[in-house]
């Protein structure tokens, strides 16, 4: 199949994912009794913008500290970069984040970029770190959720079931995890790739899995729990905030509860820009507990809203940097005419 086909098919499929969900969302709202378009407006007529900035904060915060330990997860794979740098390619990502599938654009992104900046030779070290770091994050996440359910759910029976997705996908991170640090798991993957890839994709899978062995240090585990427990609380607690801003009143345990499975769905290719699936899973969550789907859903944008406003910062990074290369790729090409008509 044509390579363009083949792309347009997936964004075709992706767009369906995205507009499906958004259907029943806005049929939910709008076959609510009582429903009327001035419900919008008088949620923001009682607004403060107060939270809203308290949630800009608490967001940028959690940038700074996530990026903290993604120079953890690069430096322990010979990657040694400064920290401010990192933080600027951090929020460049961000900010690639919020136009792309899965929102994983940004980390592609900064791959990129620690291969050109970092002198790296291969993207293997940038890659792998970016992935765990990724991969953590939605793992803490989840546990957050998994604590948070059984300290206050567990004997709650219209929330109890809700805590089996969570305790699969833990799992499922187990296994992982299991599959990537474990020596001997690993030689038993192997094996089974050997048998289903080619030579080729099994030497990368191998190649992919012993740079995972250099995070088998438990000083480095306590420093990423401590790091994601900040980063993940910060950013559950963002939507706690833009709740606050239409004058929802509901218990942040709530937030804990159920944002951990939203973001697990929305980091999932399987939409643009996470629109829809996110909408529709946080409407079915929050109406369990009484919240108007009207008022689920505004969080949900006010959050994306938030994280667009605080990315911006990483525009600014991008096209300063933009400009300083072609800055210095002019100043080259002058002096190289320069050395050339003296030639001459």
């Amino acid at each position: 199949m044509n390579t363009r086909v083949k792309s347009f098919l997936i964004f075709c499929l992706k767009l369906l994912v995205t507009l499906v969900p958004c259907y029943f969302v806005y049929r939910e709202i709008v076959t609510a009794p009582g429903w009327d378009t001035g419900d919008l407006w008088n949620l923001f007529s009682i607004s403060s913008l107060l939270p809203l900035f308290v949630a800009m904060f608490c967001l940028a915060l959690s940038n700074f500290t996530g990026c903290l330990q993604w120079k953890l997860l690069l430096d322990k794979q010979e990657v040694h970069m400064g920290y401010w740098h990192l933080v600027k390619l951090y929020f460049v990502g961000l900010f690639f984040n919020n136009f792309m599938p899965g929102n994983v654009g940004g980390d592609v992104k900064k791959v990129y970029d620690i291969r050109m900046q970092g002198n790296q030779r291969t993207v293997g070290g940038g890659l792998t770190a970016t992935f765990f770091d990724r991969l953590f994050g939605l793992f803490f996440l989840n546990v957050l959720a998994l604590a948070v359910g059984l300290l206050f759910f567990i004997r709650d029976p219209n929330q109890r079931l809700f805590l089996l997705p969570s305790l699969w996908v833990f799992l499922g991170f187990c296994v992982l995890f299991a599959g990537l640090f474990s020596k001997r798991i690993g030689r038993v993957l192997a094996w089974f790739s050997n048998k289903i890839f080619p030579e080729s994709v099994q030497t990368r899978i191998l190649h992919f899995q012993k740079r995972f062995q250099h995070y088998r240090d438990w000083k480095m585990w306590v420093h990423i729990v401590v790091l994601s427990a900040l980063t993940q609380g910060l950013r559950v607690v963002v939507h706690y905030f833009c709740g606050i801003a239409i004058g929802l009143d509901i218990d942040v345990s709530w937030y804990f509860f159920f944002i951990p499975m939203v973001s697990v769905i929305s980091a999932l290719p399987i939409s643009i820009g996470g629109f829809g699936p996110r909408e529709l899973l946080a409407q079915s969550l929050f109406d369990r507990i009484g919240v108007p789907g009207l008022q689920s859903v505004v969080v949900q944008l006010l959050a994306y809203m938030v994280s667009l406003v605080v990315s911006l910062a990483g525009a600014v990074f991008f096209m300063t940097e933009k400009k300083k290369q072609e800055s210095s790729t002019f100043s080259e090409v002058e002096s190289l005419d320069h050395v050339n008509s003296e030639n001459h």
